[in-house]
């Protein structure tokens, strides 16, 4: 498609909608047609270049020359491939700024980098992986008594604030890791804001639908609450996503606290997705910022590549896409940061629901799908015709059935990618429809963005500051989560077939009898 035939497309969206709301007895609206065709610019660019900016690092760092040379090489031959470099940037200096400011803002108050609010438990482990990359050569391994391992996770969140680390110490990694995910955040928000015009919607409305967007966890925490005699303000500064026990779907809130490392290598390719779909070109270079995200979070890549695969799929591109040189330039990045995240997975906890839980857990399942995204999703698709949307509402569905990971990640990080679609897609039906089925969307929306409210009612509880001299290990064996092998981290080395793949790494000898104290001030 080229570009004139792009514009005329995305006008001709536009005109429909405007004549949808003055005639709201119309058929639903096709989001698909509403969005997806935008032409690849130069914001294309820049998320795809966050995204694989600290895979290219973290490749050059941990990887043997003949695979760092592969693996980097791909990355930067895929970049210049990729559709965007005679466009201009969509959005004015105004708007930029603003996203600049709303990127930094939204980090502060609740990325739990900094600490200078509440940061969640999770931050006890993932400070101390931060620590290890920045104050030492990589690749990291451990020695703790007879026990050697090496540290083997996504780690692409880090690499960038862990390269500011490397040369101005841990201070200037923590402020670079804060800084990162702003940056991260502002690519966000101007993809909501560029998503917004391509339809004429006010920005602001879609922006705060994506930020407070989450499920209706309200109603069961009131329901368990009251039930189990806690009372209703033991909900307030404790968090409650995990009223189901064995499965979640985390909030945006909620993401963002926890996870940034997951949420921002999905949200992104998510909202290019919505984007850029219906464009030939970017299809045909969108393995570039999957096999990138994949450094960050494997199974939010994996989200967000079904998601890709069923826009290739229904707008007919898949053949191009799938002989298209970019793409194969991901593959080939894509190879070894597999390799490297797939070697000793076996230990991590996985098998099918059913044969863990029995179909006794039926039930509970049944009321999760419908609480976290069935009544919100299946009353936009009244309002909304869209094929990314019902394809996204069924990935959520499925994803439940397979266990995999402390605490379910492949529910928790997979769904991460079509849970953005459903935010973005109601965030469009709430606005552009008409009707009672309109208000009750907003309503629902109302009761999701209160229950966000108070997964973020955690940030009144006293803040504790990082800890500086403790490793991995040292914060694992301290860590509230004592129950987990964090197998998930850590492989046994020499792990086989990591030796052909790696550069050798760097040993660290932690004294199990000297194992420093990581919180002398709190920390969860």
């Amino acid at each position: 498609m080229s570009a004139d035939a792009g514009r005329r497309a995305g006008d001709e969206a536009a005109a429909g909608y405007a004549q949808a709301r003055e005639h709201p007895r119309k058929p639903r609206l096709s989001l698909d047609t509403a969005l997806g065709g935008a032409a690849p610019d130069r914001l294309l660019l820049a998320c795809v270049g966050y995204l694989l900016a600290p895979a290219l690092i973290f490749a050059g760092g941990f990887f043997a020359w003949p695979w760092a040379l592969l693996a980097v090489t791909a990355g930067v031959a895929g970049f210049a491939l990729t559709p965007g470099w005679r466009s201009a940037w969509p959005l004015g200096r105004g708007a930029t700024l603003a996203c600049l400011a709303g990127g930094l803002a939204w980090s502060f108050g609740c990325s739990g980098t900094h600490h200078l609010l509440y940061a969640p438990v999770d931050w006890q482990i993932r400070d101390a992986v931060l620590r290890d990359l920045a104050l030492g050569p990589w690749p990291v391994g451990y020695v703790v008594g007879d026990v050697v391992r090496l540290l083997r996770a996504p780690l692409g969140y880090y690499m960038p604030a862990a390269l500011a680390g490397r040369i101005g110490g841990l201070a200037v990694a923590e402020a670079a890791l804060f800084a990162w995910t702003a940056l991260g955040l502002a690519l966000v928000l101007a993809l909501l804001l560029a998503l917004a015009r391509q339809v004429g919607l006010r920005a602001r409305w879609l922006v705060l639908v994506f930020l407070t967007f989450g499920g209706l966890d309200l109603l069961p925490n009131i329901w368990l609450d009251v039930t189990e005699g806690w009372g209703l303000a033991s909900y307030w500064g404790r968090g409650g996503e995990w009223w189901a026990r064995i499965f979640q779907y985390s909030g945006h809130v909620t993401l963002l606290m926890w996870v940034p490392n997951h949420a921002l290598p999905a949200w992104i390719p998510a909202l290019l997705l919505l984007r850029h779909a219906r464009r030939a070109e970017f299809l045909r270079a969108v393995a570039v910022p999957l096999a990138a995200a994949t450094a960050w979070s494997p199974l939010g890549a994996l989200g967000a590549g079904i998601v890709a695969a069923v826009a290739a799929l229904t707008g007919g591109f898949w053949r191009a896409a799938l002989i298209a040189p970019a793409n194969w330039l991901g593959v080939a990045l894509a190879v070894p940061l597999g390799w490297f995240l797939a070697a000793g997975s076996s230990a991590i906890p996985h098998g099918a629901l059913l044969a863990e839980h029995g179909l006794a857990v039926l039930p509970r399942l049944a009321l999760f799908l419908a609480i976290e995204f069935g009544i919100v999703g299946g009353i936009t698709l009244l309002l909304l015709r869209s094929r990314l949307l019902a394809a996204s509402l069924a990935m959520l569905a499925l994803l439940p059935l397979y266990v995999f990971g402390p605490g379910n990640e492949m529910t928790m990080r997979t769904g991460i990618a079509p849970l953005a679609v459903l935010a973005v897609a109601a965030g469009c039906a709430v606005q552009l429809s008409a009707g009672w089925r309109r208000w009750l969307l907003a309503g629902l929306l109302l009761l999701a963005a209160a229950g966000q409210g108070m997964e973020a009612s955690m940030l009144t509880r006293p803040a504790w500051p990082a800890s500086r001299d403790c490793t991995l290990p040292e914060a694992a064996a301290q860590s509230v989560f004592d129950a987990t092998d964090w197998s998930h981290y850590v492989v046994p080395w020499p792990e086989p077939e990591l030796l052909p793949l790696l550069a050798p790494p760097v040993m660290r000898e932690i004294l199990p009898e000297a194992m420093a104290r990581c919180w002398p001030e709190g920390g969860g």
